[in-house]
């Protein structure tokens, strides 16, 4: 069974209709996507900077309490009477 094509003029404005409608739902949707990901992959990256932001801030505090606090604190009991003060 044959299925003669019928020649029916193309209003191509009508075409350009559709094809600009489609393209905006193909768009709409990978945009759509890519927004979808990036939010995923944006929460991930920002607890990894939250991480690494407070390992470089403890490293910066050890370092710092180890070169200028070095001096040792030496505890004396007043209450002892065999201390010497």
């Amino acid at each position: 069974m044959a299925i003669a094509q019928q020649n029916t003029p193309i209003n191509l404005q009508n075409s350009q209709k559709v094809n600009l409608f489609s393209l905006w739902e193909l768009s709409k949707l990978q945009l759509q996507q890519l927004l979808w990901h990036s939010h995923a992959y944006g929460t991930v990256f920002s607890i990894l900077i939250l991480s690494l932001v407070s390992l470089i801030f403890l490293a910066i505090h050890w370092t710092y309490r180890k070169w200028f606090f070095t001096h040792h604190i030496v505890e004396t009991n007043k209450w002892d009477l065999n201390s010497s003060n």
